[in-house]
């Protein structure tokens, strides 16, 4: 476990301040500990919010420099901030699944943020079949949205009910930046000139637009979802009252996650079906790279850690009642990690192959990792009086 003195010292005063408590606190650790838990989760997460709205303004930054001069290296920088940008944003994404600000309807930022897969065709030019369509899109069918706007953007996203019809967000961009990935290994091609007025390619002013926008739009997104989490916002103030019903919502996020989105949806799905647009990075070839942001950040909002902010967290509730148990949860929280690392890169190279391939057994690793590791949540849940559904869906 990754305990600071400081951590251990809070902790230990918490865990004195529970035998004052009254019989009206809750059990597994006290209604003390349970706040503190709960508080520290809700700062972190905001914390975590908060540098992924300044991630994403120092992206733009790069990409406004980019559109002013559309060169290969600047090409280069801005794809490098793109991951970047990704880089806080994907330390929360085990505080979803509870109708929070994340993925709440019916604003839904997650899906306005970090939809995937997507159609490449639904927003510019596409190869099928060895054939290249130059007059598909919103970038090259004016009809489809004639001002590109973030409100434009967000209503067509996953418009007529097509899943793939995605049109905001960070792998839009990420399609935006690196275009098609044609060859079996490796990121997308595309190249600067795309955005070059007077270039070989058509609408680099409208393909231009939509990249401004579209990254002004996550910015937006980020920003509400970080308001809510703000301290003394209403949302904010409610969750750190209700105690238990919050501890629910954490649980059931960190579990949901880990088995059902990261592993049976992100990677089982690309493994059962061996494509590489089934990844979540197809376009970048950095897939690997988010999975493993993935995984620490729900480990360090079991142990309550962000940052320079390491408080009370699930694991000192968990401890309280169980030391086995939580001894147990940390080590399978490592071992997915652990697992996810030792995939071999790139991720759609991984995936081919029989299932005795180095690649794909290291996946299969990966994926009854994260299995055990969401129902190991189940029963911390379970270990401290509440009750959570792991899902655990077909990919």
């Amino acid at each position: 476990m990754f305990v600071t003195s400081a951590k251990s010292v809070a902790c230990l005063v918490l865990l004195r301040c529970l035998a004052g408590c009254s019989s009206d606190d809750t059990g597994g650790g006290g209604g003390v500990l349970r706040e503190a838990v709960v508080k520290t989760y809700a700062a972190n997460l905001y914390a975590a919010y908060a540098d992924s709205v300044v991630d994403a303004q120092e992206f733009q930054t790069d990409v406004n420099s980019f559109l002013a001069n559309p060169t290969e290296d600047r090409l280069e920088t801005t794809r490098a901030s793109w991951l970047a940008s990704r880089t806080h944003y994907m330390l929360t994404e085990g505080a979803r699944f509870y109708d929070g600000p994340i993925d709440a309807e019916p604003q839904n930022n997650e899906g306005l943020l970090n939809s995937w897969p997507l159609d490449e065709a639904f927003i510019d030019y596409a190869s099928k079949d060895g054939l290249v369509n130059e007059d598909v899109g919103i970038i090259n069918m004016p009809a489809m949205l004639p001002e590109i706007t973030a409100e434009g953007l967000d209503a067509l996203n996953g418009s007529a009910d097509e899943p793939e019809n995605v049109a905001s967000g960070y792998h839009a961009v990420e399609f935006l930046l690196w275009g098609q990935a044609l060859k079996d290994v490796g990121p997308g091609e595309r190249p600067a000139s795309d955005y070059a007025i007077g270039g070989p390619s058509k609408n680099p002013d409208r393909r231009s637009d939509y990249l401004k926008v579209a990254v002004a739009d996550i910015i937006l997104h980020l920003e509400d979802v970080r308001d809510a989490w703000r301290p003394n916002a209403t949302y904010r103030v409610r969750f750190e009252q209700r105690l238990d019903e919050s501890l629910t919502h954490i649980f059931t996020g960190l579990a949901k996650f880990s088995k059902g989105e990261l592993g049976s949806q992100r990677i089982g799905a690309a493994y059962a079906s061996k494509k590489r647009h089934d990844q979540h990075d197809c376009f970048s070839s950095e897939t690997l790279v988010d999975y493993e942001r993935d995984a620490r950040g729900v480990q360090a909002m079991y142990l309550g850690a962000y940052a320079d902010n390491d408080g009370p967290g699930l694991d000192d509730l968990v401890r309280a009642e169980d030391p086995k148990l939580d001894a147990e949860l940390k080590k399978k929280l490592q071992a997915s990690i652990d697992a996810i690392a030792a995939i071999p890169r790139p991720f759609e190279d991984a995936i081919a192959g029989d299932d005795d391939s180095p690649g794909r057994k290291a996946i299969q690793v990966a994926l009854t990792a994260l299995s055990a590791q969401g129902d190991a949540f189940g029963a911390a849940a379970a270990a401290i009086g509440l009750s959570i559904t792991v899902d655990d869906p077909e990919p």
